[in-house]
């Protein structure tokens, strides 16, 4: 099964969900800077839910 793979280039996305004890598997963007990408799961769509939600919410 090939896995999915979320792309993430935002440094406090990327902190919030390392520090969750999500995998990350880093490289380089067509520009030369470093971006994470995390595998696609159920638990990750809720993180992401989430930190959208109260990043909204506190704006």
């Amino acid at each position: 099964m090939e896995n999915k793979f979320y792309n993430v280039s935002s440094v406090r996305l990327m902190r919030f969900l390392y520090a969750l004890g999500f995998q990350k598997e880093s490289y380089l963007n067509n520009n030369g800077k470093e971006n994470w990408r995390f595998i696609y799961d159920d638990n990750l769509s809720e993180a992401l839910d989430f930190y959208h939600r109260m990043r909204k919410r506190n704006k």
